[in-house]
């Protein structure tokens, strides 16, 4: 106690033996400066009254060790640690097991059964990486569209990486509970759940003369502007967890709205051959975008604050916005409306009408209906979309995608739990963490996007869907039984990165597999749809970590979620992916 007015002195001794040169070559370390550390909390009171602390050092490996202090109040304890209830290894590998023998069977014995085997060749015509034209718009020119659909899998990524790291991160050093944390994830996510919504919309209303998916995207993009100064405009944003969320909310159905669009392009405009490779850049661009938003401004959050943090992002989207204001989806399109000129439709063999890159071939019933129901603007009759929507989910292995997006994510229960374990358990400071996960984590997911997209091209993005889901829940399994390990840096670092390389191969071919599975002809409500429900897998799972880490301890968790990574090798193996192409007559993703 000190008296008001005095200077009051506080001597603490220390010690601790410092790093050693060999532990100096840990990422951990050397992001941290590789010195030995000692932190003292402070907080000023302002009500006028006493202020006590106490500092007991205690053996927390020692079983009798009692802190003197007691065990403070429930929420304290809840937002320090996880529960303690814990469940044993076998019941969790009795199931696993079995999976990796089936999946050894099933790769060796029956392959033909389980549509292991698709080809998938380039056409002969084509060189690896060119298109059959010159031209300058995105149907006929493959470097255009790869850097089109690059850059604005940028502008969702950085959003992306602002929230999951930078912001959790943030709010778990400012002592959040996983409740606090699940709540951010969810109403960030939640316009990505529901973003199938949009896919009948930007199908129903359109501008052919500006292109048929630009005009949203622009949209898209000067909404998630407007939100960014909004935030900028509202004080005391960080002292406000459910506002913050409910502005994120708004900011992300911009960004969702942005994403549906882009995919729709994305199934336009792709050829067949290019699935794998192109969805892998553009899986890579969204890391980028989330190394900016994350290990980027996670970094420099500690000098420009979190205003800054928001105000950073404005000139980034401003400048990827650049991209769609001045491409063209197709000959003839303008690129803005008092340019001259208007889309042109391609005709196929039979004399109809093929929207951009998309060869209807043998057209069912549904297209000619919706061909000759177009109106002069562009628009379509609900209805008839409708009705194409319900065709395309007629097939069995577009029903199968259903599940597969259903389940994909639900293992990111760990995502909210891995701060709380990192920061609140293992001492990792909030720069460490946000140098880890927003940039050699997601550095190691953009190597793994490239390994599965041309992995999946060689070896079928199904097969390497199973393979690595497979490696990815022994490795979570891993993780959780050398808990004794968890102390180590390299170890910690080593097996993260294993799984993350794993799991983004999973991502790049799961998102493959989807596109394959989809008409094209409602190719933007149908393959919207699957990433919604991946969207929402992802919030179930946020939605079931603090409910686990009520009950059970760390090591628990990690058996539950490897567990829960298994789910998606099950689903997707009775899929065939060539069933939508052969059911409904049609490739429904070939450029002519």
């Amino acid at each position: 106690f000190w008296e008001e007015g005095s200077t009051p002195q506080l001597k603490i001794q220390f010690n601790k033996p410092g790093p050693t040169a060999l532990e100096c070559l840990n990422p951990q370390k050397a992001l941290a400066g590789c010195d030995p550390k000692f932190r003292l909390y402070y907080s000023d009171n302002t009500e006028g009254m006493d202020v006590e602390g106490m500092f007991p050092i205690i053996n927390e490996s020692d079983p009798a060790a009692i802190n003197p202090n007691g065990p403070g109040s429930d929420d304290d304890a809840s937002a320090m640690a996880v529960g303690d209830g814990s469940l044993p290894v076998f019941l969790f590998a009795g199931w696993i097991f079995p999976v990796v023998f089936l999946v050894g069977y099933v790769s060796t014995k029956q392959r033909d059964r389980f549509h292991l085997d698709l080809d998938l060749n380039e056409p002969e015509e084509i060189l690896e990486g060119e298109s059959p034209s010159d031209g300058d718009t995105l149907v006929d020119s493959y470097s255009a569209r790869v850097i089109t659909l690059s850059a604005l899998y940028v502008a969702q990524g950085v959003p992306w990486g602002f929230i999951t790291v930078t912001m959790v991160t943030f709010l778990a050093a400012e002592g959040a509970d996983a409740g606090d944390l699940a709540f951010l994830l969810t109403l960030g996510t939640l316009p990505w759940s529901f973003k199938f919504l949009w896919g009948p919309v930007i199908d129903r209303f359109q501008i052919p003369e500006l292109g048929r998916r630009r005009p949203w995207i622009l949209v898209a993009q000067t909404g998630m502007v407007a939100l960014l100064i909004t935030m900028l405009l509202v004080p005391d944003l960080t002292n406000n967890i459910s506002l913050l969320g409910g502005l994120f909310f708004v900011y992300n159905v911009f960004t969702a709205l942005q994403d549906v669009s882009t995919d729709a392009l994305a199934v336009d405009v792709l050829q067949s051959h290019e699935f794998e490779r192109v969805n892998s850049y553009m899986f890579t661009a969204k890391s980028l975008g989330g190394v900016i938003g994350g290990a980027g401004l996670g970094t420099i959050i500690g000098t420009v604050g979190i205003r800054g943090a928001f105000l950073i992002q404005i000139p980034i989207l401003l400048v990827i916005m650049m991209v769609p204001l001045f491409m063209r989806e197709r000959p003839g399109e303008k690129r803005f409306p008092w340019d001259e000129g208007e889309a042109i439709m391609a005709e196929d063999e039979a004399g109809l009408p093929s929207v951009g890159g998309t060869d209807f071939g043998v057209t069912p019933d549904a297209v000619l209906e919706d061909q000759s129901n177009d109106d002069a603007d562009g628009a379509r009759d609900f209805g008839v979309i409708l009705s194409n929507i319900k065709t395309a989910f007629s097939v069995r292995s577009a029903q199968l995608g259903i599940v597969v997006s259903l389940v994909i994510s639900l293992a990111f229960i760990l995502i909210p739990i891995l701060p709380l374990l990192f920061l609140q358990e293992l001492g990792w400071s909030q720069e460490e963490f946000n140098a880890t996960k927003g940039g050699i984590i997601l550095v190691v997911t953009m190597l793994g996007a490239m390994a599965g997209g041309e992995l999946g091209r060689r070896f079928g993005g199904k097969t390497m869907l199973m393979f690595a889901a497979l490696g990815a829940s022994l490795t979570t399994l891993t993780w959780g039984m050398f808990d004794s390990m968890w102390s180590e840096g390299w170890f910690m670092m080593l097996v993260w990165m294993i799984h993350t390389f794993l799991w983004s191969i999973v991502s790049i071919c799961a998102y493959s597999l989807m596109m394959r599975v989809t008409w094209a002809e409602v190719g933007g409500t149908q393959f919207t749809g699957y990433m919604a429900m991946m969207n929402l897998s992802a919030i179930i799972g946020y939605q079931l970590a603090p409910i686990f880490a009520a009950r059970y301890d760390y090591q628990t968790i990690f058996y539950i979620a490897a567990m829960l990574e298994t789910f998606v090798i099950l689903a997707a193996l009775f899929i065939d992916p060539s069933e939508t192409r052969r059911t409904l007559g049609q490739d429904p993703l070939v450029v002519e």
